[in-house]
């Protein structure tokens, strides 16, 4: 510190007392006298309290004399920033000063500096040029030399400006002995001029102006062919001639001439070799650290800069750094900042380090880098050459002796300009290091995602930098797309492509679960439509040529393929309307187009979507009533007594008697019937089930929505089922029994009554859930359907369509719905079933009371005839009991009816308030009809009260409590056992 401290106070310490002249510069005159009065007075007291007051006053008035003559000198010299802040030299000089103090003294030297600092602070000085004086004042309490200023003059043993103490100067006599010694023997041996030149001004150093006689002229364009005898004589005495000695009359030194005529010297002034010996000895400096700085640029360690083993950066070197200024320090670390990226991006670069991006678009990165790093070489090879040019130059200068080869400096590499030329270069290899640092272990869409992020930066730098890596990385992918879309393959030996082949999977499974997205490798630039439309049109390639056998794909694909390698660049494009985009579009629409045509023309996809609707969604009425009226006695049989290949003659009577017959005959071989595994308690009705078979492409289209058909059968045909038993034998039962029973019309009209109640109320319930289903849902959405295939453009807009007409329907068919509402329609679904059991019963007791009844009056009519007139009173009391256990059979069976009904009807209401809770409007228009009378809504509040969300939740948690008792059975099984309970009941 205190060595910088001297190198400081040299420049400023003039500067910095006199900061009051400095001050008022800019001001009036009359402010300017008045203020610097004032800080003189202040200086005068700070010098005392640091120098003491007996110092001499004649110094201080000095110090004063010669700031004000260095400030018209120089000044400028207040621009230099100081050594240290005004706050630190303060504290410092209170610091040294009290510890110089003694221990008698009442108050300390510290504290009264401190008083005069503040009066110092209170007046209109700017805070630089305070700065300035208190390092100048830190440098007088330091107390290592006098403050002298400036002094050509001083004596032996006192300190410079720079505050270094001067060594003893020789005698006059000594320096012209040493004198006359080396001109002899350069003269001698015919020495050039500049080396004679060097060696005199080394022994004029040692004499510092002491004795100019010693200063003689050896011109650089000349040799020395003085006398040497002659000069001998004269060197040796002590008392020459002014015109031998070089002084004039005024003490005026002149040099030798070599083109005068007489001997002497002439008056030509005395060439300054101490500069020349600075000029030359800073060239040699400036370009050691400029070549230092080169070297750095492509991490080459030099004489002053190092790498740091930890960090790898580039610092300076303890053994040189003292030869350096601040300046020259500063500007070779930030240029040493350009070797550290460039050693970042060499190590990216090389795929040894275990760095690097992995897979064919990593090795793009690398290949970039290296490009890059390939351009930059180049670029510092230029400024070598450069170095070496201009040295070349001045060594030819040197060698022809012109004396301006040191002055031409505006042509060499200095770090100043190397401060101007490595800016750019900085900032381009500071953003490759970052970008292939975030590109580490990474690979395909993820690596090029990465680089992507980096256009959102905002800097045109980082832009066009990230584009050209971009662009790089992109070209494997472009290729392995191009291929993807015109080949139907997938080149993909490092899994970069975000489209993958599971080889597991078989051809019939081609279209929909082959090939599908990698969605980690998805690139950022890449929307999901435009990566869908990717994924098809290779798939659709695949399909043409493995399932429909067909070669020729894709009119033009050498050159789309063409188009979309060439312009590998604009596949990250924002907009999309490039080429590359336009070359992709164009290969979808046609292998979309080419697929469309294969499928509806001569596979008929549209006709077997339309025949699944009429035959599986049981659209064609007539045909559905013909089969099941053709299938009766089969659907009331166990399900293991029921045989495929009985139902298969009676599916082709149901389509030849119905308008099914002028249905296209391929449509008709696909549709076939099977019977399911019966498990314990099934009938026909549960087992039975119509089917229909594809094939070829069209198992590989429709294969994956076959399933869904088969669930919608099921509802549909269980609908069909309670449709069957209320028209076709509940309610024909009880017209035909009707009249047969008229004759117990009083023992039964309460238990009839009560069942053509119930049976009005179920038949309700079950035409207008048939007319919501068959109509409402299915036919409203076929519509629709068929109206978005006549507009779609591609397969997959059917395929799309179709599903979608699928997944609304199994909806509208409440299946995969809400839990309640599937289970409290089932409910409903099995109390018909019990409804039927119980009335088939019923009616046969009936029956068989009324043929007892017929058996004991013909029993009576016989005894007439025959003269007996009447039967015996065993007989009677026969048919009076059996009266009475008929009566009891008919209460009880009115009891049953009523449990069956009551079971209904809350399996109807908590139906109803699914559909209120739903958040499907058609669903609650649908609960709003099946209530058109508001017949449950008046006995069941929870339907009455608006359904607000907690009503609604505590409404279905209310009606779920009521049905965790029910056991686990289906409803075949609960109906029979409600059956036997009923046939129980009846018995008794």
């Amino acid at each position: 510190m205190s060595q910088h401290r001297r190198q400081f106070r040299g420049g400023v310490e003039g500067s910095a007392i006199a900061a009051a002249a400095a001050v008022c510069s800019n001001d009036d005159e009359t402010g300017a006298k008045i203020i610097s009065k004032k800080i003189m007075n202040l200086l005068r007291e700070l010098c005392e309290h640091i120098k003491g007051s007996g110092q001499d006053e004649l110094r201080r008035i000095q110090y004063v004399a010669h700031a004000a003559q260095y400030i018209s000198k120089s000044p400028n010299a207040f621009e230099n920033l100081p050594v240290l802040s005004e706050q630190e030299c303060l504290q410092k000089i209170m610091d040294t000063l009290n510890s110089k103090a003694h221990t008698q003294d009442a108050q300390k030297p510290g504290d009264l500096f401190y008083k005069v600092y503040k009066r110092l602070s209170d007046e209109q000085i700017d805070t630089r040029k305070r700065q300035n004086l208190l390092n100048f004042l830190l440098c007088i309490a330091d107390g290592d030399s006098a403050p002298v200023l400036s002094s050509s003059r001083a004596p032996a043993g006192t300190c410079s400006v720079r505050g270094a103490v001067t060594e003893e100067r020789p005698s006059t006599e000594s320096l012209q002995k040493e004198f006359n010694t080396r001109y002899h023997s350069l003269s001698s041996c015919n020495v050039p001029g500049i080396l004679v030149q060097t060696q005199l001004a080394k022994l004029a150093l040692k004499s510092n102006g002491l004795n100019n006689n010693l200063i003689l002229n050896a011109n650089s364009n000349t040799s020395i062919n003085t006398n040497n005898s002659q000069l001998s004589t004269f060197t040796t005495n002590g008392n020459m001639p002014p015109e031998i000695n070089g002084k004039g009359p005024g003490g005026q030194i002149y040099s030798y001439d070599a083109s005068q005529a007489g001997m002497g010297l002439s008056k030509q002034g005395v060439p300054n070799y101490m500069e020349v010996l600075k000029k030359q000895k800073d060239f040699e400096a400036e370009h050691d650290l400029a070549q230092n700085a080169v070297f750095a640029f492509i991490g080459i360690q030099g004489r002053y800069l190092k790498k740091d083993v930890i960090s790898g950066r580039f610092k300076l070197n303890p053994l040189h750094q003292k030869a350096l200024t601040a300046s020259q320090s500063s500007m070779l670390l930030r240029l040493a900042e350009l070797g550290y990226y460039y050693d970042r991006v060499v190590q990216f670069a090389n795929t040894a380090t275990g760095y690097n991006a992995m897979g064919c678009m990593g090795q793009s990165l690398i290949s970039k880098l290296n490009d890059e790093l390939t351009l930059f070489h180049g670029k510092v090879a230029r400024l070598q050459d450069e170095m070496n040019q201009f040295r070349a130059v001045q060594m030819r200068d040197y060698i022809s002796r012109d004396k301006t080869w040191l002055n031409r400096r505006r042509d060499d590499i200095t770090l100043v300009r190397l401060m101007g030329w490595y800016g750019v270069h900085l900032k381009r290899m500071q953003w490759l290091s970052k970008i292939a640092d975030a590109c580490q272990m990474r690979k395909g869409g993820e690596l090029a995602s990465v680089v992507y992020d980096f256009l959102g930066h905002g800097g045109d730098e980082v832009d066009v930098v990230a584009v050209e890596v971009l662009a790089a990385i992109c070209k494997p992918l472009v290729r392995m797309i191009s291929n993807w879309m015109l080949e139907g393959n997938i080149d993909d030996t490092y899994g970069e492509f975000f489209v993958e082949s599971l080889p597991e999977v078989g051809a019939d499974r081609l279209w929909h679960d082959k090939f599908r997205l990698r969605h980690n490798m998805l690139p950022k630039f890449f929307s999901l439509d435009i990566a869908d439309k990717i994924l098809k049109t290779g798939k659709s390639i695949n399909f043409l040529r493995e399932i429909c056998e067909m070669q020729e794909l894709v009119k033009g694909r050498e050159k789309l393929k063409e188009i979309m390698e060439n312009n590998a660049a604009d596949i990250f494009s924002y907009a999309q309307d490039t080429r590359w985009h336009a070359a992709m579009e164009t290969c979808y629409q046609q292998t979309s187009k080419h697929v469309l045509d294969m499928m509806v023309g001569p596979h008929k996809l549209l006709d077997h979507l339309h025949g699944m609707r009429r035959y599986l969604l049981l659209g064609q009425g007539d045909f559905v009533g013909i089969l099941i009226e053709n299938m009766k006695e089969e659907l009331e049989k166990k399900g293991s007594e029921i045989y495929s290949h009985d139902l298969s003659a009676m599916l082709d009577a149901a389509l030849r008697c119905t308008n099914a017959q002028y249905d296209d005959p391929e449509v008709l071989n696909h549709l076939d019937i099977v019977v399911k595994t019966p498990y314990p308690g099934d009938c026909g009705w549960d087992v039975i089930s119509l089917q229909y078979t594809v094939q070829g492409p069209l198992a590989t289209m429709l294969e994956p929505t076959m399933s869904t058909y088969k669930i919608l059968f099921k509802p549909l045909w269980r609908m069909k089922h309670m449709e069957f038993l209320l028209s076709m034998k509940i309610w024909k039962e009880q017209m035909g029994n009707a009249k047969a029973l008229r004759s117990m019309k009083g023992e039964i009209a309460k238990a009839s009554y009560g069942l053509h109640l119930f049976t009005s109320e179920i038949m309700h319930f079950v035409h207008q859930m048939q007319y919501y289903v068959l109509f409402e849902v299915i036919e409203c959405n076929w519509v629709d359907l068929q109206k978005q295939m006549q507009k779609a453009t591609a397969l997959d807009d059917i395929l799309d369509a179709h599903e979608k007409f699928l997944r609304t329907i199994t909806v509208g068919c409440f299946i995969k719905t809400m839990t309640d509402m599937e289970r409290n329609l089932e409910m409903v679904y099995g109390n018909i079933i019990s409804l039927e059991n119980w009335q088939s019963h019923f009616y046969e007791e009936c029956f068989k009371e009324l043929h007892a009844r017929e058996v004991h009056a013909k029993r009576i009519a016989d005894s007439e005839r025959a003269g007996r007139f009447g039967v015996t009173a065993e007989q009677q009391m026969d048919r009076d009991q059996g009266y009475k256990n008929f009566q009891q059979k008919v209460n009880s069976a009115c009891r049953n009816l009523e449990t069956i009904a009551s079971s209904y009807e809350k399996a109807v209401r908590g139906f109803l308030l699914a559909l209120n809770s739903s958040n499907d409007p058609n669903l609650q228009l649908f609960g709003t009809r099946l209530d058109f009378n508001e017949y449950y809504k008046k006995r069941d509040t929870s339907l009455s009260v608006p359904l607000t969300f907690e009503h609604m939740r505590m409404s279905v948690a209310s009606t779920t409590r009521g049905y965790k008792t029910l056991p686990p059975k289906s409803a075949q099984a609960q109906s029979e056992t409600q059956s036997q309970s009923n046939k129980h009941l009846i018995v008794d």
